[in-house]
């Protein structure tokens, strides 16, 4: 029997007109119910001053809030945009964020996808790639317990978080440095391909990650759901707006449907054999706190656990 990746949840606060204290609970309350439902991770987005696409500036902090309120699902930053940090004080912060998880953070880590967000921290927009190269090798060193100056090293120690940094990635190359240097992979689509495309790209992409990576190292690819009593109550809780901004994406069309439908579409997905954990989201929709949880309810309940205990195998990846 081929193996079934780990299913968890993607998600980002991104209702600018909401109290954003209120979306934090909501978000915390969140974490909580994919714990209960049995889910093994729980990522979230992250983003700079008013952001439509997320309301989160400080993911560890939220992070190690959402420790105190769980226990065993795991805790992943997607993204901190360490272009913008100092890779000693993002190691402090997750550093004791792990600790008071348990050892369960994940630490993802990106160059930044919002331009205007550089300028008030004074870093240029067009040199990005190159100081996140070199801000990621420096976090990498920070991590492993190497000489700051003076003979001072982090404190306390980051234990086995060095082994929990993902990258994002879609470029072949970019993929095999990834793991080359012991990073873990997550997937990401480019808007300028079709969703075939994105497969394909994403095929090589693995292949290379894997041919350089250890058995250790792991991948996640994300996938948009949401799952209702019927297609047409799927769709319309998530809009027509966003379903098209996820085909025009390169995304393909969302799993928006009925469980029967979404069991399909996981059964058939021709990816998802080849990776290690499964994130589940609803961006580019925006749902409820309540939505949400109904929907993964449905989504374990209806689509998960049955097609678990088929104890098939997935589809073939493109190639």
């Amino acid at each position: 029997m081929t193996r079934i990746p780990e299913f968890g949840i993607f998600f980002r606060l991104n209702d600018t007109a909401a109290d954003p204290v209120r979306q934090y609970h909501d978000g915390l309350d969140l974490i909580e119910h994919a714990e209960k439902l049995g889910l093994s991770t729980a990522w979230i987005t992250s983003h700079h001053f008013r952001s439509d696409k997320g309301t989160i500036a400080s993911p560890l902090v939220f992070l190690a809030a959402a420790s105190q309120r769980t226990s065993t699902i795991k805790l992943g930053a997607g993204v901190v945009v360490i272009t913008l940090e100092n890779p000693i004080r993002v190691a402090e912060d997750a550093v004791i964020a792990d600790a008071l998880s348990g050892g369960r953070l994940q630490l993802g880590l990106g160059s930044g996808l919002e331009d205007w967000a550089f300028g008030p921290f004074g870093v240029d927009w067009d040199g990005r790639l190159r100081v996140y190269a070199d801000k990621v090798a420096r976090l990498r060193k920070i991590l492993d317990g190497d000489d700051l100056g003076g003979g001072r090293r982090l404190y306390p120690p980051a234990g086995s978080l060095r082994q929990r940094l993902w990258r994002v990635a879609s470029d072949p190359e970019h993929a095999r440095e990834i793991g080359r240097v012991g990073d873990n992979l997550l997937l990401r689509s480019s808007k300028a391909l079709t969703f075939e495309g994105n497969l394909r790209r994403h095929s090589a992409a693995i292949d290379a990650f894997r041919s350089n990576a250890t058995a250790v190292q792991r991948i996640a690819a994300s996938r948009t759901v949401i799952v209702a009593e019927t297609v047409a109550e799927a769709r319309k809780l998530a809009g027509q707006a966003a379903i098209d901004l996820h085909v025009k994406q390169g995304n393909g069309e969302p799993w928006y449907g009925d469980p029967e439908l979404v069991a399909d579409r996981l059964r058939n997905d021709p990816e998802l054999d080849h990776v290690d954990e499964v994130l589940l989201q609803v961006a580019p929709a925006k749902l409820t706190l309540a939505q949400w949880k109904a929907s993964l309810d449905l989504t374990v309940t209806e689509v998960l656990d049955p097609v678990r205990r088929e104890r098939r195998s997935y589809a073939g990846i493109l190639r």
